[in-house]
């Protein structure tokens, strides 16, 4: 009897910690989207009524209860993307979340495997050290196969080539000195791309093929190319269609390609790709129409028998973000849903979703967001593209899916990061609980830096270069350097244990370089110039010579004077 109880009072608990995160995103919700509709006849996103008062399941399993289901409305296809070319997960990693991906609405992943695959032969050196396994990249596949997600490879084919053009093997192949786009008018280059292409289908088949050819931002630079009298524009057309008809012949499968090189193109220009292959129509704001005017979806409609549009979960915010803005890309992912609907008079015909999570803004970026953290903002975002929009309801199937326990709510209003889930069980919520506490060193760090050295008048350069500040105020600007250093050896301590749990140690590593690291470098600076400010007691009269320079003097402190950080 007590037990059953203490269950009641824990499931009030959850109704009320939903039922007040779903009234308090009514109003952002409504104000972020300017009240429009997902489908005639249905009220706008947080103000639909659910069926059923029910209350999810508090444990995470493949047969939790959900009180949403897909949308017959939406798109057929919702694929998440998986980024690979930065803080590739371990196997078991992406094995629970292909799971997690499904049960939340996904019909896909699209694999973007870079230098994360075992190439052979002549392509061996494609592979970074840290490389998957053939038998661990079969276990990725079986996992996505298991869950019920067709699984879709991703090749770039002409620009974001770094992984290979860095290299002095295909360093030849560079169409200028930037080793990010390659040379359409070499035939190595189609050959490269193509012979990567059939290892990663003979390895893994697959009904789609994504052939990338984005942000090519040099094109007609080289000799060749100028040689052969085209336009920037022709020369690319010419290179893509190559690569696609050969997937096309070769696999017998469709091929999709970003659309953004060729976004305002003529039209005589898009009905060459009409039937070859399939634009990928990206933006990743709430308003995609800034990016993408309806004029060119029309003028896609008439073309292209199918067309993809693409949100984003992660790795579009900025290239050193550590968690996503998880409300702007669930609203991203509406509005596109939104898009999707309103153009089905123009005879627009959307084949499907891709929610696109990068890893790196390119190969010689830092890391963004990593993955495990990340899978709040691919569930909201998931829920949201295979309903047609976002309701307290499809809240609590998040809140139930993240293996949440009663007392977080989720709230995108107020928690647009979603830090709340940090307390959850999903796979990755103890890495969302490291993020945390890093942000707020972080703050803190960069706040005391900027109080000594930059608001202040007694660390500054001046300061230092002359050896001349009150003792007093020194140790008052530094009173929290020994706090804060303490609790930097403990993140870094935190870090790689935590971090190794999703990740090899290169990546733990990495992360740690690049964001504890400066830290503590900030921190080191800080302490060194206090000590050497510290380290006098007399002072020279105005005006202040280099020419003789003030020397330290052995301190004679007491207790009360000791400094804060000795």
């Amino acid at each position: 009897m007590a037990l059953l109880r203490c269950r009641s009072i824990r499931m009030l608990l959850v109704a009320l910690g939903l039922a007040t995160a779903a009234v308090m995103t009514m109003g952002w919700w409504w104000r972020l989207l300017g009240a429009s509709r997902p489908f005639p006849g249905r009220a706008s996103v947080f103000l639909e009524a659910t069926e059923h008062s029910q209350i999810p399941q508090l444990y995470h399993s493949t047969h939790t209860r959900l009180q949403t289901h897909p949308d017959t409305a939406v798109p057929a296809d919702r694929f998440w993307h998986l980024d690979l070319k930065g803080g590739a997960p371990k196997v078991e990693v992406l094995e629970s979340l292909m799971v997690l991906a499904a049960r939340a609405g996904a019909t896909g992943v699209l694999v973007e495997w870079e230098d994360a695959f075992p190439y052979t032969g002549s392509l061996a050196n494609l592979s970074a050290h840290t490389a998957y396994t053939m038998q661990e990249v079969h276990r990725i596949a079986d996992a996505a196969k298991g869950a019920g997600l067709k699984l879709v490879h991703l090749m770039q084919s002409l620009g974001h080539l770094e992984y290979a053009l860095k290299l002095r093997q295909w360093a030849e192949l560079r169409e200028g000195e930037s080793p990010a786009e390659a040379c359409p008018s070499r035939p190595a280059t189609a050959r490269l791309v193509t012979d990567a292409i059939d290892q990663l289908m003979s390895a893994m088949p697959s009904s789609l093929v994504h052939i990338g050819a984005d942000e090519v931002f040099t094109l007609g630079q080289c000799s060749l190319c100028r040689a052969r009298d085209m336009t920037p524009l022709n020369l690319y057309l010419h290179h893509v269609l190559h690569v696609a008809r050969h997937v096309r012949t070769r696999w017998g499968v469709r091929v999709l390609m970003w659309d953004d090189m060729v976004r305002r193109a003529p039209v005589q220009a898009l009905r060459a790709l009409a039937g070859v292959a399939e634009p990928v129509v990206w933006a990743y704001g709430p308003d995609v129409t800034r990016m993408v005017p309806a004029y060119i979806l029309r003028t896609y409609a008439a073309i292209f028998p199918k067309v993809w549009l693409a949100p984003a979960f992660k790795g579009a915010t900025g290239p050193r973000a550590i968690m996503p803005d998880a409300a702007r890309h669930a609203a991203n992912t509406l509005a596109w849903v939104q898009v999707a609907h309103r153009m089905q008079h123009t005879r627009l015909n959307v084949a499907g979703l891709i929610i696109t999570g990068w890893s790196r803004y390119d190969h010689f970026s830092v890391l963004c967001e990593l993955l495990p953290p990340s899978t709040p903002s691919l569930v909201l975002t998931l829920l949201t593209a295979s309903r047609g929009s976002l309701t307290p309801a499809s809240l609590q199937d998040a809140h139930a899916l993240l293996d949440c326990p009663p007392h977080v709510m989720l709230n995108p209003a107020q928690d647009r990061h979603l830090w709340a889930t940090r307390d959850c069980a999903f796979p990755g919520a103890n890495v969302a609980a490291l993020l945390h506490r890093f942000a707020r060193l972080r703050d803190d760090v960069k706040d005391m830096h900027h109080e000594a050295e930059e608001k202040g008048g007694w660390l500054t350069s001046y300061n230092l270069r002359y050896n001349f500040s009150s003792p007093s105020r020194v140790r008052e600007a530094t009173m929290s350097l020994r706090s804060l250093s303490s609790s930097l050896k403990e993140m870094y301590e935190e870090a790689r244990a935590v971090l190794s749990q999703y990740h090899d140690l290169h990546t733990t590593k990495e992360w740690t370089e690049q964001h504890l690291d400066p830290l503590n470098t900030t921190l080191t600076s800080l302490r060194r110039s206090a000590t050497t400010l510290l380290s006098f007691t007399v002072w020279p009269r105005r005006p202040l010579d280099l020419t003789q320079p003030n020397q330290p003097t052995k301190i004679f402190r007491n207790h009360s004077q000791s400094s804060p950080f000795v």
